[in-house]
């Protein structure tokens, strides 16, 4: 008869899971458990030994039904097969923000950190021109955004038109369209680069100080690595009201992966330590799910879920500003939106924060 223990069960990748199978038996007299053979449920290798204990590590979030069978001395196997699912918890996979984009202090600013070991493989995308509502297009759309690429130190790459790389003018519309998602309208900016592990900034403007609504959007390209990925994301830029309010976008996934934890914070009042103009003074935040429908709302942070948050240690440093945290997020798409309380308007901050 098999049994199998795992330890962890659920968690974030790259996940350990010790395995035992030390619980069979065989209530036959005499007989033994001779073998056991542990199938983890991730496409690898089943391994076969004479030992009950095994660790495996997971890759890849995702939900994996890992097996166990044994055989007695005589090589007949348990007539029943032992089973627990795995869970590896989503990552981040893109984010998008919305916002109206205007000139100086103005401009949309994404920002984002790679954290792990290893390099990843990212598409960044400014978006205007080819934006719809409804299948209509978005009245005051930007009709020629362009992108800076930043590390912590320096410029690292530009992009105006898409289908051409600003540094070396030469096409790099291939390697784009075979994301999977290059832009719509000649006109919208893309750039695709691997980043080493650190902190990095995306600044979207109007070519020729043009403004309008736009949106600037990151894809994590090779999301299945896990010693690499997307650890929080951020978005500063202008919050008006109406639909000029700010609108932050992610996805959790992959679909099969097991729920995670995430922080949404909305920064506003604070802005002005870092010499910000016109922070929003009140911001308020509401989180909706693919299907539109409102599952969290918040004006200040500690009107509920105080300890909850202050356990992530990234409390907002202000108690007007907004703080929603999700433990068991679904994977799946989510909105963000960031407005002014009583339809005031300023700078603002929306942060996604995928937490371990």
């Amino acid at each position: 008869m098999a049994a199998l223990t795992a330890s962890p069960q659920e968690g974030s990748a790259p996940l350990t899971v010790g395995f035992s199978g030390a619980g069979s038996s065989d209530p036959d007299p005499g007989d033994s458990v001779a073998s056991y053979t542990f199938n983890f449920g991730d496409g690898s290798a089943s391994v076969t030994q004479s030992t009950p204990t095994i660790s495996h590590t997971y890759n890849a979030p995702g939900s994996y039904p890992a097996r166990l069978t044994v055989k007695d001395s005589h090589g007949l196997a348990s007539v029943n097969t032992a089973q627990i699912v795995i869970g590896v918890d989503a990552i981040l996979r893109n984010i998008s923000t919305r916002a109206q984009v205007l000139t100086g202090d103005n401009v949309l600013i994404g920002g984002f950190i790679v954290t792990g070991t290893q390099p990843k493989n990212v598409i960044v995308r400014a978006i205007g021109p080819s934006l719809k509502s409804g299948g209509q297009p978005v009245p005051g759309a930007m009709q020629d955004p362009t992108l800076e690429l930043h590390n912590s130190n320096s410029v690292i790459a530009t992009n105006d038109n898409w289908k051409i790389d600003d540094q070396t003018q030469q096409s790099q519309q291939a390697q784009i369209e075979a994301t999977g998602v290059a832009p719509t309208d000649d006109r919208e900016s893309a750039l695709v680069r691997t980043l080493n592990p650190g902190t990095y900034t995306v600044v979207l403007r109007g070519k020729n100080n043009g403004t309008g609504i736009a949106v600037v959007e990151f894809y994590d390209l090779d999301s299945t690595a896990a010693n690499s990925k997307l650890g929080n994301i951020s978005s500063r830029g202008l919050v008006q009201t109406g639909d000029n309010v700010m609108i932050g976008g992610f996805v959790a996934g992959p679909n099969s992966a097991a729920p995670c934890d995430v922080l949404i914070r909305g920064i506003g009042p604070s802005l002005s330590g870092s010499h910000v103009p016109n922070p929003l003074q009140d911001p308020t935040l509401e989180l909706h799910d693919g299907n539109g429908n409102k599952i969290a709302f918040n004006d200040n942070w500690k009107d509920s879920q105080e300890s909850d948050i202050q356990a992530t240690g990234l409390s907002p440093s202000d108690n007007r500003e907004s703080a929603i945290f999700i433990s068991e997020l679904a994977p799946g798409p989510y909105t963000a939106i960031l407005a002014g309380k009583n339809n005031t308007t300023g700078i603002g901050l929306v942060e996604i924060y995928n937490l371990p």
